[in-house]
């Protein structure tokens, strides 16, 4: 591979308007497996490799990908990747934009595995599925839906840039999700836990599926039975790290991607409120706000040690003490905005598709002098209600005015949890609602999501992380029915 990584250098690099070449090859594989019912319902395998090239020309990019790993295929592929790039050029930006530069690196890595899940006997892993779902069944009553699924993919992609850099990198995850769909008395409610890291079949092993099969029968008889409706108007809001992270994916996350500022990007959900003349000086949240971006963090399902321009991973912040301070970049959109260097965030979901900028792992910090754990927070909440997990979510186009709705709450009176509640939905407008930040806890936790999609007119997948403490929020407008 890397031979012939040269030998495209060596042919485009004399070339009139050339600039950069960067070639990712890529073998990923797959298995998805998941029980319904007590039934096996998807036995899915699959593999693919492939070969992505970009061509920088004319201060243009050009890109092509094919699957043919010959010799011939790929350096045809290099020659149409050129081609892109001059066609490009003639419809280009009126700014001619060098790239941000990024130090040259050789490099193997992989993320830490200490089981491999492709190794595990298939049967086992359908047994853990089966125990699973019968699990879920003997701790409810109503439950008419149960649905276990696990999930494993892994990326070997070989990057070579003809700046220098040639970087392996091993790339797998695991993880899985309990479904539980139970309905009474004319109410239907559901009840979901998930997460994925960058981790082996130890993770699967650690997340123990059969507590949290349990723990979704258990509670989605409570929604059908004993919750009580959300009640409406302003409370103050206790959201644990799952829900927390999605509001942050929503509210910070992509609104800080520089395309989307830029107006290049403006699919699912629009642009971006986060307009670059605000940078260094909105007030986004209050003091207790600190996000940052950081997919050098091991572990966790938004993590690798380079992105697919070869940047290197880094935390990067994005609110400092309720400040906004940073942006999620590529090379060429962190020069259109002056900055020094990438945050980062150019990535692809395969050989075939371009890489673009995309989230990886963002996160609110812990406060070191907060609550110690949820449970204190919850004894000096006099009113309020406490939401967890996600169920779903609206959002303007610039991503400014947001509504979420969990799946589970608890009304909080006088420092206690006094009842359940179902169909807990909150809105607030985002700097508002960071804004009013009244409690963090010490402690953290980072959830992995692999469905984050975006792009057009191909979507893209990509495998991002969220999280951070249980945090406290006052005056948000809940019970919303509209």
């Amino acid at each position: 591979m890397e031979d012939l990584a040269e030998k495209i250098f060596n042919l485009l690099g004399d070339r009139p308007g050339y600039e950069l070449v960067q070639i990712r090859f890529v073998n990923e594989r797959e298995e998805n497996l998941t029980y319904r019912n007590g039934m096996p319902r998807g036995l899915n395998k699959s593999q693919s490799q492939g070969v992505g090239i970009r061509v920088r020309a004319n201060y243009s990019w050009g890109f092509a990908a094919t699957n043919d790993l010959s010799k011939d295929a790929i350096i045809k592929t290099a020659e149409l990747a050129w081609k892109v790039a001059n066609s490009s050029a003639k419809v280009a930006r009126k700014t001619q934009l060098e790239l941000v530069p990024e130090p040259v690196y050789e490099d193997k890595y992989s993320v830490r595995i200490d089981k491999d899940p492709f190794e595990i006997d298939l049967k086992d892993k359908l047994d853990l599925l089966k125990d699973a779902n019968n699990t879920m069944k003997e701790n409810s009553k109503h439950v008419k839906m149960s649905v276990i699924n696990y999930r494993a993919n892994e990326q070997k992609v070989n990057f070579y840039s003809s700046e220098g850099s040639k970087i392996e990198q091993r790339l797998l995850f695991t993880g899985g999700s309990i479904l539980g769909v139970a309905s009474y008395a004319g109410d239907t409610q559901t009840r979901n836990l998930s997460n994925f890291r960058r981790r082996g079949w130890e993770f699967i092993e650690e997340y123990d599926f059969i507590a949290k099969a349990e723990q979704v029968g258990k509670e989605i008889d409570i929604l059908v039975t004993e919750a009580e409706s959300c009640p409406s108007g302003k409370s103050t809001l206790i959201l644990e790290p799952f829900q927390l992270g999605l509001t942050i994916h929503e509210s910070c996350s992509h609104p800080s991607e520089l395309d989307r500022v830029f107006g290049y990007e403006a699919d699912f959900a629009g642009t971006s409120w986060l307009t670059p003349e605000k940078l260094n000086n909105l007030q986004y949240g209050n003091e207790q706000v600190n996000i940052t971006q950081d997919p050098s963090m091991p572990d966790v399902l938004g993590h690798f040690k380079y992105d697919d321009e070869g940047v290197k991973a880094r935390p990067v912040p994005i609110i400092r003490e309720g400040i906004f301070v940073g942006y999620e970049s590529d090379r060429e959109y962190a020069s259109l905005l002056g900055l020094e260097r990438s945050s980062g965030n150019s990535k692809s979901d395969s050989y075939s598709n371009v890489p673009i900028i995309r989230i990886n792992n963002m996160y609110l910090e812990a406060d070191p002098e907060g609550y110690t754990n949820v449970d204190d927070m919850i004894s000096d909440t006099k009113d309020g209600i406490y939401g967890l997990n996600w169920k779903s979510h609206s959002i303007d186009d610039k991503r400014l005015n947001f509504q979420f709705a969990t799946q589970i709450g608890y009304k909080i009176e006088n420092g206690e949890i006094t009842k359940p509640l179902k169909n807990v939905t909150y809105q607030q407008i985002t700097p508002e609602f960071w804004g009013n930040v009244s409690g963090l806890t010490r402690t953290s936790e980072i959830y992995g999501l692999p469905y984050c999609g975006k792009g057009s007119p191909v979507m893209q997948i990509g495998y991002v992380s969220h999280g951070g403490p249980w945090g406290r929020f006052e005056g948000v407008n809940v019970g919303i029915n509209g």
